[in-house]
């Protein structure tokens, strides 16, 4: 008698699904279950590495992989289309595409940009969310600086110059300070002669009193002195108000004057449309039981940003992070496997590594378990981390090419 397999569904491409996903493959064999992975785009985009994009110190195709060449070896599928719904009593997902059955649907949706209602923000106002926004953001300090170029008229100049950051975040923090970098070290040296440096307006905004709150405050202060040197102006205890095409309006009503705005100031979940109410806590996401589980779903496991689980009474949610994304997909993988076996699942634990931020070329600053340090070092470990994150052997290798070309030779700054 030929065993039925178990039809596994992950919803998302991300770091939890990814994780979750290659968990499986620790327990099953291609024999005892098939998996479909739904993802609109046919890659996993590893989105720490964006703002290098961003900036010409990365190529766009070393931070995306082929989902399909993930999956290839064990013969599962990869369904590219956009969710529409999920009826979690029928078992089925429904997609631009297809209608899906499963036994046991993992959603890993990640997250969205949040704009807080801040009028004007979403339609003026650039992110770094997907390949795209990297895409035109590094077509946008381009072709400033081509414009900018051909202007005799200084104020005018000045105005295509000016760029604002809104987020005091990690993301906020390593864009600006990339961006700072590329400017200084070379666009002005190839537009020597035709723009000047008191030519590049930088402002970097926070509505919190510190950047990089979740940092210890000796490593808050590290990053701030960095920052600063780099000629960066930085706001903090300012909040926005309202974002136009000319600039932004903060909430003391004064008008901070800013072509080019970019907004990393938060995120949101991005849960899909259940055909019957699921829990969800005030900011959207999806609340679960200590083992990933939706209350009254037990086939559905949700992991990543998306998921909202509290570990103590009175705590906060765990952070939207890709630590924690990860380590919840190795979870749910054991975890499904137990509940393939009648065995009681084990409760979600999670303690934090520590944190990174990149503040340039040689220029970061790092939390690791408790150990704070700053500089080269803290660069190194930012980098190598990071590296062990992809998904492939070969894209690890490329990665580490790239990083050793561009010690030695000037980023990209040619238009894409």
């Amino acid at each position: 008698m030929i065993k039925e397999k178990k039809k596994i569904v992950i919803l998302g491409g991300g770091f939890g699904g990814l994780y979750t996903y290659k968990s499986l493959y620790r327990y099953f064999n291609s024999n005892d279950i098939e998996v479909t992975i739904v993802n609109r785009t046919n890659y996993f985009l590893f989105t720490p590495l964006l703002h290098e994009v961003a900036t010409g110190g990365v190529a766009h195709h070393q931070v995306v992989e082929s989902i399909r060449q993930v999956i290839y070896k064990t013969n599962d599928k990869l369904h590219v289309a956009e969710l529409l719904a999920v009826d979690c009593e029928k078992r089925m997902v429904t997609t631009s595409v297809d209608t899906l059955s499963y036994d046991i649907l993992i959603v890993a949706l990640g997250a969205t940009t949040n704009f807080f209602n801040a009028p004007g923000a979403e339609e003026h106002a650039m992110v770094l969310k997907d390949l795209h926004d990297a895409i035109r953001l590094s077509t946008t300090l381009i072709e400033s600086f081509e414009k900018a170029s051909e202007m005799s008229d200084i104020e005018a100049r000045r105005k295509e110059l000016s760029f604002a950051v809104i987020g005091g975040g990690p993301t906020g923090v390593e864009l600006i300070t990339e961006v700072a970098e590329l400017f200084n070290d070379t666009f002005l040296r190839y537009y020597h002669g035709l723009i000047k440096k008191e030519d590049v307006s930088l402002y970097l905004i926070n509505r919190d009193p510190e950047v990089l709150g979740p940092f210890h405050p000796s490593l808050r202060k590290s990053a701030l002195e960095v920052i600063k040197k780099s000629g960066i102006k930085v706001m903090v205890n300012t909040g926005v108000k309202e974002v136009t095409k000319d600039g932004v309006i903060l909430l003391d009503d004064s008008f901070l004057e800013a072509h080019h705005v970019v907004w990393t100031a938060g995120v949101k979940p991005n849960p899909p449309m259940f055909a019957h109410p699921v829990p969800l806590d005030k900011g959207g996401r999806i609340i679960v039981n200590n083992s990933l589980q939706i209350e009254g779903c037990p086939d559905v496991f949700v992991v990543g940003d998306i998921a909202s689980l509290t570990l103590k009474e009175g705590d906060r949610p765990l952070p939207m992070l890709a630590q924690v994304a990860v380590n919840q997909g190795m979870h749910t993988g054991c975890n499904i496997k137990r509940m393939t076996e009648g065995k009681p699942l084990l409760p979600f634990s999670f303690e934090s590594k520590g944190g990174l931020a990149s503040l340039g070329r040689w220029k970061a600053v790092a939390d690791i378990y408790g150990l704070r340090f700053s500089g080269p070092l803290a660069w190194f470990i930012w980098r190598t981390v990071y590296l062990f994150k992809f998904l492939s052997r070969s894209k690890k290798v490329k990665i580490v090419v790239d990083w050793t070309m561009n010690i030695f030779y000037p980023r990209d700054i040619t238009k894409a």
